[in-house]
C-alpha cells in the first residue's frame, strides 16, 4: 500500500498551430505560450503523471522571453480531456507524441524543434526516441525523468497492484493524509495544485497499475537509448526528489556505454537543492536559463568532468525517496 500511495502523489491561452484531433479523431487539449510566428525555436512538451499541459506555465512564461515559443497537450486521459482519469498504454503516447512532432514540423519547417519531457513524459519520449531514429527535432530534455525498474525490483509488490487492478480496475484512491512527501519547494504553486480540477488527484488502480508497466518498458528502452542516442539530449535531475527513486537512474549512468556518451550527445546536470518538479521550484530560474543556453548552443559547461562530478554527487547525496533508503 505504501508503494501504491507513492505512485499517486506524483496564463494558458489555445495552440493555434497543431490539429487538435488524433489520426483515430481523440480530442486533444492544447495549450501554448509565446509568439509562434516570431519564435525560433518550438519545444513540445509532454507532462508527467496525473498532470497536465497546463504543468509548463512557469517554464513556458521564462522561455518566451528568449523567442522560445512552448506548445503542450493533455495526454490521453489527464488533463481537460474529456476522458480524464481513463489510462491508455504507452504505445498511445509514443504515437500521438510523434504525430504532433511530425505535425510542428510540416507546418514550421524552417524552426529548430525541441522535445521536452517532465516525470512520466520524460519516459514517454525516451521509449519514443529509443523507436524513431529519424524525427526531424534537434534535441531532447528530460527532466527528472520517471525511469524505474519498478517491477524488477519490486516483483511482489507489482504483481499485488497487477492483482488489484484486475478486481477493482475503476477503484480510486488518494494518498492525502497517509503518505508525506514533497513535490516541490514552491508551496504557492502546490497549493494551486490540491485545487487543480484538472489534476487527477484519486487516480484509478487501473492506472497506477499502467504507469508501473509504462516506467517498466521506459527503463529498458532507457537502457539502449541511453547506449546509443539518436538526438542531442539534456538530462536534468533533482537530487530531493521524493517521488521517483535515484538509484535505478544510477544504474544506468554508471555503464560504460553511456558514460562514453557524456559530454558528446548526452549532458547531465544535477541540481542539490531541486524536488522533482524541477521546472516549478522557487530556484527554478537558474535551471530553466541553462536549458535555454542549452537550446540555443550557448551553454559550455557540460563535459566529461562535468558528468564524473554530477555522478559523485548522485551516488553520495543523501536519498529522499523510501525505496532509496
Amino acid at each position: 500500500m505504501t508503494i501504491l500511495l507513492t505512485l499517486i502523489s506524483c496564463g494558458l491561452t489555445k495552440n493555434k498551430i497543431a490539429e487538435n484531433k488524433g489520426r483515430d479523431d481523440y480530442q486533444f487539449n492544447f495549450n501554448s505560450w509565446g509568439d509562434q510566428e516570431e519564435s525560433s525555436v518550438i519545444i513540445l512538451a509532454v507532462h508527467g503523471y496525473n498532470d497536465h499541459s497546463g504543468s509548463f506555465k512557469i517554464p513556458a512564461n521564462f522561455f518566451q522571453k528568449f523567442n522560445i515559443y512552448t506548445t503542450a497537450f493533455d495526454l490521453r486521459g489527464f488533463g481537460n480531456n474529456e476522458d480524464l482519469g481513463e489510462w491508455y498504454p504507452l504505445i498511445y503516447h509514443i504515437s500521438d507524441v510523434k504525430e504532433k512532432v511530425l505535425n510542428l514540423k510540416k507546418e514550421n519547417p524552417d524552426k529548430d524543434i525541441f522535445l521536452m519531457g517532465e516525470s512520466m513524459g520524460g519516459a514517454i519520449l525516451v521509449s519514443l526516441l529509443n523507436l524513431e531514429k529519424k524525427l526531424p527535432i534537434k534535441g531532447v530534455i528530460l527532466v527528472a525523468p520517471a525511469l524505474w525498474n519498478f517491477t524488477e525490483k519490486n516483483y511482489f509488490k507489482s504483481f499485488s497492484l497487477n492483482l488489484l487492478s484486475k478486481i477493482f480496475p475503476n477503484l480510486s484512491i488518494s494518498g492525502k493524509g497517509i503518505i508525506k512527501i514533497k513535490a516541490s519547494n514552491n508551496l504557492k504553486m502546490l497549493k494551486e495544485l490540491s485545487e487543480d480540477p484538472f489534476f487527477v488527484h484519486k487516480p484509478k488502480i487501473e492506472s497506477l497499475y499502467g504507469v508501473v508497466k509504462l516506467m517498466d518498458q521506459s527503463y529498458n528502452d532507457a537502457i539502449l537509448f541511453l547506449k546509443k542516442p539518436s538526438y542531442k539530449t539534456l538530462l536534468l535531475i533533482p537530487i530531493n526528489d521524493q517521488v521517483v527513486p535515484r538509484k535505478p537512474l544510477i544504474e544506468l549512468l554508471k555503464d560504460p556505454e553511456v558514460i562514453d556518451n557524456i559530454g558528446k550527445r548526452i549532458n547531465l546536470a544535477v541540481y542539490k537543492s531541486s524536488y522533482h518538479m524541477i521546472l516549478r521550484d522557487i530556484n527554478s530560474e537558474l535551471i530553466l536559463r541553462q536549458i535555454k543556453n542549452w537550446i540555443k548552443n550557448t551553454e559550455n559547461n557540460f563535459n566529461k568532468n562535468n558528468y564524473q562530478d554530477s555522478l559523485k554527487i548522485l551516488l553520495n547525496e543523501p536519498f529522499y525517496h523510501i525505496l532509496d533508503k
